[in-house]
């Protein structure tokens, strides 16, 4: 055997260490490769979030410019009256500016928080239920073919004691829930509390279609009085008695032609007489002393939605509620 020739025992124990050397390469390039597809991957993904958020951003951004342009119109409005010819009304109806970006879009909307029936008044200063109230809030709710029963939850809500009525919840029902609260015994903080209410929440949304949504009728942020200039015709029928479902719609007829510019005129509307105008005057005003503020941005896939609420003052607006979702 020459001197250069290895044993063959050397030669297959050098073929073993030359495959497992090559083994372990392999072991080592393909944890590499797993590593480099899993930063890649977790780098996309932050890039996607990133760009999400900056999309989002922007989104916001846009609905802000929603609100900041229905707050300038209504800043500029004539206060001595309001109606639903006006500008702030038809707002979002024409187009947005014209120099947008593609990727972006803006919707808006303006509606008068004084065409509706504020809960809080069934409520006086004292914490008692207001009896002539409750008569208004029965007829709406007659008008509206929801259940009069109804109202019986909504008064324990806001009552300060803990008994409740015949078709009421207190406290002691609302901790019963799946998921319990207590009964707040007092006025609501956010319209959007008063699905928090037992039944409230099943008739968000009514009537035929489901085309009826029960916060175009009731709010918590008027000063108490109806506008007859914007009520539709449902608040304007709780008001009185004699203010029927006829006369309703002979008001909203004339306010298509003129504007009530004072509560007088209303008196030129057929079936007006001078009974129902005595039993209604207290309750009604041709101007409006809140707004709600609906706006929605996108930029590229990002939505976003802001929902503002402003108060008319001596001195101009004071937004009062501010909702980002």
């Amino acid at each position: 055997m020459s001197s250069k020739e290895q044993h063959p025992s050397k030669r297959k124990h050098s073929a073993k260490k030359q495959g497992f050397v090559l083994v372990l390469t392999l072991l080592v390039i393909t944890a590499l490769t797993g590593l480099v597809v899993s930063f890649s991957d977790e780098s996309s993904v932050e890039m996607n979030l990133a760009g999400f958020s900056r999309d989002n951003y922007k989104a916001t951004q846009m609905a802000r410019s929603g609100i900041q342009l229905a707050l300038a119109l209504l800043d500029a409005d004539d206060r001595t009256m309001d109606s639903l010819k006006e500008d702030w009304s038809l707002f979002g109806a024409k187009p947005f500016p014209e120099d947008l970006p593609d990727d972006a879009s803006i919707s808006a909307k303006i509606v008068d928080e004084s065409g509706k029936l504020n809960v809080n008044y069934l409520i006086d200063n004292a914490g008692k239920i207001n009896e002539e109230r409750v008569v208004q809030f029965k007829r709406l709710f007659k008008a509206l073919g929801i259940e009069e029963n109804l109202l019986d939850p909504v008064l324990d809500w806001l009552d300060q004691d803990n008994t409740a009525r015949l078709e009421g919840a207190e406290t002691f029902y609302y901790m019963s829930l799946e998921h319990p609260y207590r009964c707040a015994n007092g006025p609501l903080q956010t319209i959007g509390q008063i699905f928090l209410i037992k039944g409230l929440k099943e008739i968000a949304e009514f009537g035929e279609g489901k085309k009826k949504r029960l916060l175009d009728f009731l709010t918590i942020y008027s000063d108490g009085k109806v506008n007859i200039n914007t009520a539709p015709k449902e608040v304007l029928q709780s008001l009185s008695e004699k203010l029927d479902d006829a006369v309703a719609e002979a008001i909203i007829e004339y306010r298509k032609e003129e504007d009530f510019l004072s509560i007088d005129d209303l008196t030129k509307v057929p079936g007006v007489d001078a009974g129902l105008f005595d039993d209604i005057k207290k309750w009604i005003t041709v101007k409006s002393s809140t707004f709600s503020i609906t706006a929605k941005g996108t930029w590229r896939e990002a939505t976003a939605n802001i929902k503002a609420v402003c108060q008319r003052k001596e001195d101009g607006l004071k937004l009062i509620y501010w909702k980002v979702s």
